[in-house]
């Protein structure tokens, strides 16, 4: 059997394209003093135990919310809403002075239309099982 470099390579590229999209922070951009939270890339996403085709649904979703213990996970307050950036993804950037201390750990998921709290997805490395049993994203300030 010859086994050429490129086939090798290829192997190896696959390896770490399989390895990175299974270890991967979901949810936020950690840009130094403050933090980017982006939602709408998913094809995907659960609601509960229920799998959705966002594909399908994007022209149901009205508004994102996030909350955490940041905001005593608080789904309509105003100050947490992300703006819509394009057909697909919502984002909002906020300092980390307005999110909790340096070194804290805050745990946080995304709602939509101030009702659906969507379940982290299993390949997120930053998801957590809160005190009360429910699974969340988690960023580190």
């Amino acid at each position: 059997m010859k086994i050429t470099i490129q086939f090798i390579l290829l192997i190896f590229c696959l390896i770490n394209t399989t390895l990175f999209a299974q270890t991967q922070s979901v949810g936020y951009i950690d840009r130094g003093d403050s933090i980017r939270f982006v939602f709408g890339d998913e094809e995907t996403i659960i609601v509960g135990k229920t799998k959705i085709n966002l594909s399908s649904r994007r022209g149901d979703i009205k508004q994102v919310n996030i909350a955490g213990e940041f905001n005593d996970w608080n789904n309509k307050n105003a100050h947490f809403e992300l703006s819509k950036i394009n057909g697909r993804q919502y984002a909002i950037t906020l300092s980390k002075n307005v999110l909790g201390k340096k070194g804290e750990i805050k745990q946080f998921k995304f709602v939509l239309n101030h009702t659906y709290w969507i379940e982290p997805p299993d390949y997120a490395v930053n998801k957590i099982t809160g005190k009360d049993g429910n699974t969340n994203l988690y960023i580190k300030l």
